[in-house]
């Protein structure tokens, strides 16, 4: 299943094939070399420099729809762990590896693609729109998920605002060199868990 999109892809079946193609290919170039050009992009898919400059007019439109694919796919992901059925089944140690988990691969395999936004944030309002509109639909979701589950008993965190807060940026903090292209087995990776696990159940005690 596609990502959830915060960027209208142009209407019409061919062109909307041809933005998939750019968006694809400059996602591969950014993988495969840390940045990209709109000349590059284009030769790897097949197509003119002018093509894409006629869908993106700066290379921070095209790094922005980039990006939009990358944080739709995490936040889709995130969304899906986070979610008080699994909690209700599973329990609070597992949904919260799952999570760090999706975190780690996300964060790692597109690792160049947010070293380049981030960059690149404080001069493009449309990069900043995307971070943006994930971020809320994030919180959206983690704020239901910490409501329904001190609701159910399973978490015990006193301040539903804050602990979301503290939630998303403990995730978001998976996204540091520190931590990345670490094993699952690695103790720094555990700790980061049981930070997590404790900020939504104090009394959490893993067994």
């Amino acid at each position: 299943m596609a990502p959830t999109s915060t960027i209208s892809p142009p209407s019409g079946r061919k062109a909307q094939a041809t933005y998939r193609a750019l968006v694809e290919n400059t996602h591969a170039v950014i993988a495969e070399t840390g940045g990209f050009s709109g000349e590059l992009v284009a030769e790897r898919a097949r197509l003119s420099a002018a093509t894409f400059y006629a869908y993106f007019p700066s290379k921070d439109e095209a790094l922005a729809a980039v990006l939009d694919g990358v944080l739709g796919d995490l936040v889709d992901r995130t969304i899906d762990v986070f979610d008080i059925e699994r909690l209700l089944e599973d329990g609070l140690v597992a949904v919260v590896g799952r999570a760090v988990a999706v975190g780690f691969e996300v964060f790692t395999s597109s690792a160049l693609i947010f070293r380049l936004a981030l960059a690149r944030l404080p001069e493009s309002r449309t990069i900043r729109h995307v971070y943006r509109d994930h971020q809320a639909r994030a919180v959206e979701a983690l704020e239901r998920f910490v409501r329904l589950g001190r609701a159910a008993g399973k978490l015990s965190a006193s301040d539903e605002a804050a602990t979301t807060t503290a939630l998303l940026v403990a995730l978001q903090g998976i996204n540091n060199p520190l931590l990345l292209h670490r094993s699952a087995t690695d103790a720094s990776v555990a700790a980061v868990e049981e930070m997590i696990e404790h900020l939504l159940d104090p009394e959490h005690v893993r067994a």
